[in-house]
């Protein structure tokens, strides 16, 4: 598994960096280390010697962080451009076999929240692979299972295919945590079509199931997240019509905001 993990070497992405080294160490992954500097467009002689005094400093940082991975036994690599991040990251997905990214947050409110969105929606628009967005509080050791949230029963299958693709020898067992906003037999056909079908091609892992009413999907995930600290989130991100995209915020988008929980976020185009 390639995990690229964006740096700028504050608490949250370093806290990313200590969640992803969990994962690589279990399976036998590469780190990537990304640090991508703003273009600069002052080119007085202060100016450009400062930016360069930031990246000998980010490149010194990030040797630092791979020679600490060989000494756990894990391979790394690490990588300094001079780009806003969303291209940066888009650059490097499209040149390295990436098999997701890892990203450290600490949420926003007000204009930080408007910037912090429109830099992860960036990111989310042009990059289809899957991306792990981890609070600053987390911390990969104290959890316990990995929730794959379900609206519709349909597209269950694939999804949960590929999360159990993706996440096979993290070590945490798995629930299925499947929202109603009415009452339906929804859950019934689920779970005769699905869940056996799953543990029959996945015969050493098995599923807990919990069925709850919500009436919106970012309304029940916000309460059970509040419920659940020791937990790690799943959410397809599902493609949207053009106004849709104009007039309205995913739910993902939306959990962004609310990072209590690391939040895996896979791309429906992603899985088709």
């Amino acid at each position: 598994m390639n995990i690229l993990v964006p740096m700028d070497f504050s608490e949250a992405a370093e806290n990313a960096k200590e969640f992803a080294s969990a994962i690589a160490k279990l399976t036998k992954g590469r780190i990537i280390f990304l640090y991508a500097a703003p273009p600069a467009y002052n080119f007085a002689s202060q100016a450009e010697e400062s930016a360069m005094s930031i990246r000998r400093r980010a490149k010194g940082l990030m040797r630092k962080h791979v020679k600490e991975l060989e000494s756990l036994g894990i391979r790394g690599n690490y990588s300094t451009v001079e780009d806003n991040l969303g291209s940066a990251i888009e650059s490097m997905v499209a040149l390295d076999q990436i098999d997701i990214i890892i990203m450290g947050t600490k949420g926003a409110k007000g204009i930080k929240k408007l910037l912090i969105g429109s830099n992860a929606s960036e990111i989310f628009k042009n990059v289809d692979i899957p991306v792990l967005l981890v609070p600053i509080e987390a911390n990969y050791d104290k959890l316990e299972k990995i929730v794959i949230t379900l609206e519709y029963a349909g597209n269950a299958p694939d999804y949960i295919a590929e999360v159990l693709f993706l996440t096979k020898g993290w070590g945490l067992s798995y629930e299925i945590l499947h929202f109603n906003s009415a009452d339906s037999d929804e859950l019934d056909d689920f779970e005769v079509q699905h869940i056996k079908v799953l543990e029959e091609k996945y015969p050493r892992t098995s599923f807990g199931l919990t069925n709850r009413f919500s009436t919106t999907l970012l309304d029940g995930l916000i309460q059970y997240q509040g419920e659940h600290p020791d937990v790690m989130l799943v959410m397809l991100s599902q493609r949207k019509t053009l106004l849709e995209r104009y007039f309205s915020k995913s739910d993902t988008q939306q959990m962004v905001y609310h990072p209590d929980l690391p939040l895996l976020v896979i791309k429906e185009d992603y899985i088709n």
